[in-house]
């Protein structure tokens, strides 16, 4: 089961690849990089696009580049290498500029995503390639998952045309539709969002923004049995199986937080906790104060998603 996207997140302030003081008006500069759904989570099947929207000013083009792995830190050295966890990556595609829209109705499933895609878009984009869009660099097989790369494509018009270079100030918004979406056959964890601005003078300046990219797990089977002045309570957590040969396998070594509701109160109560077993079931016996509603909780990890049991009463 797909689990709810947020819609938008800013997730870095920009940064220029040496420390420099604050640009003037009309410098150019990044000042945010912003990637929907910023906490994207991928099932065992379908797929999660990507929209990023990147605001700068005073260039001439910008390039986006998805790639798996972390941002540098903010005190690396100009030129530095990537860190081993960061695959090097081509340059994408350019974009344009493209005008801020007012937010569209949610597409039903298999709908085409418009190039100009509203500012708050829907928890779980189709992932249609928008028409008229022009592919980016490649995406290597699935043999090559360690180099994977999201490369930016051309911004459009809804109607597949160039958009017009519009601005808000002095301040321009240029998105981008990767033109791969993420599924589970991609690495899970850090991502990077690399984001280069030009200017009609050749320099440049270069912005850095991460996400986590989970994949799904699921508690299923809970039970609540009353034993004495307790209640035990016991479950299975579930994972989508990261070697791809099944939808989920048990997900051993985590901890299940037991959570309850006593009846008649809006407030939930951690009351105690489990360890998953090899073949991912778990158990717990705990003081129950009263009758009320029972739940168990998994917070996830930067590989998994959160979860949590459908409620029982006891």
């Amino acid at each position: 089961m797909m689990r709810p996207l947020l819609a938008t997140l800013v997730l870095a302030t920009a940064t220029t690849a040496a420390a420099a003081p604050a640009p003037a008006s009309g410098d150019l500069a990044i000042r945010s990089v912003v990637v929907r759904p910023s906490d994207p989570v991928v099932g065992p099947s379908g797929s999660v696009r990507l929209v990023v929207d990147v605001v700068a000013r005073g260039a001439d083009r910008v390039s986006v580049v998805l790639e798996p792995g972390r941002a540098p830190a903010e005190d690396d050295e100009p030129g530095e290498e990537p860190g081993p966890d960061v695959t090097p990556s081509p340059p994408s595609g350019d974009a344009v500029p493209v005008p801020p829209v007012s937010p569209d109705p949610v597409a039903p499933p298999g709908a085409t995503v418009p190039a100009t895609v509203p500012a708050t878009v829907p928890a779980t984009v189709p992932a249609t390639v928008p028409a008229g869009v022009p592919a980016g660099v490649p995406l290597p097989g699935l043999g090559g998952l360690a180099s994977a790369v999201m490369p930016g494509v051309t911004g459009a018009s809804r109607d597949g045309r160039p958009a017009r270079r519009i601005s808000t100030g002095e301040w321009e918004t240029w998105r981008f539709l990767p033109d791969k979406a993420l599924s589970r056959w991609y690495p899970s964890g850090p991502w990077t969002v690399v984001a280069t601005a030009v200017n009609a003078r050749g320099e440049r300046v270069v912005a850095h923004a991460g996400f986590n990219l989970r994949r799904e797990t699921e508690i299923e089977g809970l039970k609540v049995a009353r034993e004495g002045n307790g209640v035990r309570v016991t479950g299975t957590l579930l994972r989508v199986d990261p070697v791809g040969k099944v939808d989920y396998r048990p997900f051993a070594g985590q901890r299940v937080r037991i959570r309850f509701r006593p009846e008649g109160s809006p407030r939930w109560k951690t009351v105690g906790e489990a360890v998953t077993r090899r073949d991912g079931w778990f158990t717990a016996r705990v003081r129950a104060d009263g009758e009320g509603t029972w739940r168990a909780e998994y917070a996830g990890t930067s590989r998994y998603a959160a979860d949590a049991s459908p409620q029982r009463e006891a």
